[in-house]
């Protein structure tokens, strides 16, 4: 698991990483993983990775560290380019594996999509209802860019037969759903959104040639299907003269957002689930004292959909949280210089590997923080970066990583 957060001014933009990297199932845990990456001098771009640590079997350092291997020296010229550009990278590079490796990962993860399922059922586990919730959710969304009609027809060629034994083992568990509606629900996941099986993340910030402020891009990647990539790009965060700071945290965001707003993720759930509770409490309450007056009064109150009070509850109090404590903490970035924000960002990331090491959960956040600061004029800064070799002893690496295609 990882901890990534960048902090955005019109100064610079800072990013940081922690080292953890979990295996074995979240058995154990290691603090050397690198999670973050500059690109050659003269880009001032950063990648960094959470998520799945490697695509389709190949390690995301490797393939960063190819692409870097492959620009040429003239910075191109926005953030989203230097997007597209490695996309277009891995395409040519043929993802990095073979056609018959590409359908294996593909059937495998829907395969450990089931598997997942299952276990939660099985364990009455509420992550159940997430999954569900993204699957509906993906439902109406558009085809993932690039996707076509063809490229789902293809995608259940594929995919139908793991589907199928899949559903059987879920259908014995209890699951409510037939197998028609399982099927829309799978391929709509893996079509019209990333699957959250064995997806990662990829972080790009900095700045391309004509950008006078820093940006940053969330890019989700996936399997590929019938070669393309399942993949979705957004922007998270752009400064501008009307935007001029933003705090953006990724990964694992829980400690980073209680801070940042005031308020648990957890608890707030918490908070709207005693809500809901609440209401219905007081419809019975209500009910029940008029249903020997007014039956039919009792029944009408019985029956009332409480969903659009609980809704209105939480965009009341979002918008007071946002305006009395969220916004006016994400302005105050807007003051910060480059040492700033490079503080700050690491004291996020540090606060979520004590919290995880104070806890009883699984210390999935830890070890040394990677601390960059990227601006326009300085470029690729880093403030804080751990190696398994001494530099000094080996002047030929920055010979090699820094090494142009004219």
């Amino acid at each position: 698991m990882t901890a990534i957060v960048g902090v955005l001014n019109k100064h610079a933009v800072a990013i940081a990483a922690d080292s953890a990297v979990t295996l074995g199932g979240g058995k154990k845990v290691l603090n050397t993983a690198s999670k973050l990456f500059a690109l050659p001098s003269g880009h001032n771009v950063a990648i960094a990775v959470y998520g799945n640590a490697e695509f389709l079997g190949t390690p995301w350092e490797v393939i960063i560290k190819e692409y870097c291997k492959q620009l040429k020296k003239k910075p191109l010229p926005s953030l989203r380019q230097y997007v597209d550009d490695f996309q277009i990278f891995l395409k040519r590079r043929n993802y990095f594996c073979t056609s018959r490796e590409a359908k294996f990962y593909l059937k495998a993860s829907v395969q450990i999509l089931f598997m997942t399922m299952v276990r939660l059922l099985n364990e009455k586990n509420e992550a159940i209802n997430r999954i569900l919730y993204k699957m509906e959710k993906a439902k109406v969304q558009p085809l993932v860019g690039g996707f076509t009609e063809d490229t789902v027809n293809e995608f259940m060629r594929l995919a139908s037969s793991e589907i199928e034994e899949g559903y059987k083992v879920l259908e014995k568990e209890g699951f409510k759903k037939t197998l028609d509606e399982t099927k829309e629900l799978v391929k709509a996941l893996f079509t019209r959104d990333v699957s959250p099986i064995g997806k990662a993340g990829l972080v790009f910030a900095g700045y391309g040639e004509s950008d006078i402020f820093p940006s940053i891009y969330d890019c989700a990647v996936g399997c590929v299907i019938d070669g393309l990539l399942e993949k979705v790009v957004k922007r998270t965060s752009k400064i501008d003269k009307f935007h001029p700071s933003d705090i953006c945290p990724f990964a694992q965001t829980d400690v980073m957002k209680t801070m940042l707003d005031g308020v648990s993720p957890r608890m707030q759930s918490v908070y709207m689930k005693t809500l809901a509770l609440t209401f219905t409490k007081l419809k019975e309450e209500m009910s029940g004292l008029i249903q020997n007056v007014n039956p039919d009064l009792a029944a009408r109150i019985q029956s009332m959909d409480i969903s659009p009070f609980g809704a209105m509850f939480f965009k009341i109090s979002k918008s007071i949280q946002e305006k009395e404590y969220s916004d006016p903490f994400v302005e105050s970035v807007a003051h910060l210089e480059k040492e700033d924000l490079a503080d700050f960002a690491e004291s996020l990331i540090t606060l979520t590997s004590l919290k995880r090491k104070i806890s009883y959960d699984q210390e999935t956040v830890g070890g040394p923080v990677d601390v960059m600061v990227i601006s326009k004029g300085d470029g690729v800064i880093w403030m804080k970066k751990k190696e398994y070799f001494d530099s000094d002893k080996n002047p030929q690496y920055m010979s090699k990583y820094y090494h142009y295609n004219d």
